[in-house]
This record gives C-alpha cells, structure tokens and sequence, in this order.
C-alpha cells in the first residue's frame, strides 16, 4: 500500500476553456477619452428630483433649497449669460448638478438649454 496523503494526488478539474483570460478578446482602448464627475439628483422647474415638495407652504420654485441634497444653496447655470434671469432659469428649467471632474469638492450646474449643454460638453471635451 502506498502512504499517499489525500489531496496530494492528481485530480482531474473540469475548466471551461472560454473562460480563462488568455482566451478573451483584449477591449481596444477608445479613441477619446472623458473625465469622470459624481452626478446629484436635478433640480426640475425648481424642486429635487429625489425630494420633491417638502413644505407646500413654500412656491415650487424654492423646494430645492429646503431638501437635504441643496438645502441653503442659490443653484444657477454657470453657462447662461449674465443679462438671463436665474430664478426664471431655474423655474422654466432643468438643472443637472455634478461635481467638477477636475477640482473635488466643487460643483458645476447646468440647465438643459441646447447652448449650456453644448458649453459644457465642449469645456470637458479631452484632445484626443
């Protein structure tokens, strides 16, 4: 009798061949790349798209500054010209909220007007 210690002898796996990684296709990398920013809820003709109307006392307008997501803050389109009415913006509007992909910490809001959403896709545009 032979003193083999189990587990020590051969066994035979069954391993799906496709499955290894030397037999998977490499993912070509892209032609351009994009950087990269946390999104937050939007703000839609004045209220959170998470929250809501949290006090029906106050107008619609101003629900975003009473959530827990923007409470305080006076969100405006960083895009829109000066000479533009913010209030009238953010109550005819949606806003998209998202941090800068460059500088953490700091916030970038843009309305989803045609020329603010071109300015903002062609001021994080990346040479290729």
């Amino acid at each position: 009798m032979i003193n083999e210690t189990p587990g020590t002898s051969p066994q035979n796996v069954n391993v799906n061949p496709s499955a290894q990684p030397r037999n998977m296709r490499l993912t070509p990398r892209g032609a351009t790349s994009s950087p990269l920013s946390r999104r937050f809820p939007e703000v839609r003709g004045g209220q959170c798209e998470f929250c809501g109307t949290l006090d029906p006392t106050q107008p619609g307008d101003k629900q975003y500054k009473l959530c827990p997501h923007y409470r305080g803050m006076d969100l405006k389109c960083v895009y829109c010209p000066p000479s533009k009415d913010q209030d009238e913006v953010v109550r005819n509007s949606t806003l998209n909220v998202a941090e800068h992909p460059y500088r953490p910490g700091e916030l970038i809001v843009w309305c989803k007007s045609f020329e603010c959403s071109k300015k903002h896709e062609e001021a994080f545009k990346t040479a290729s």
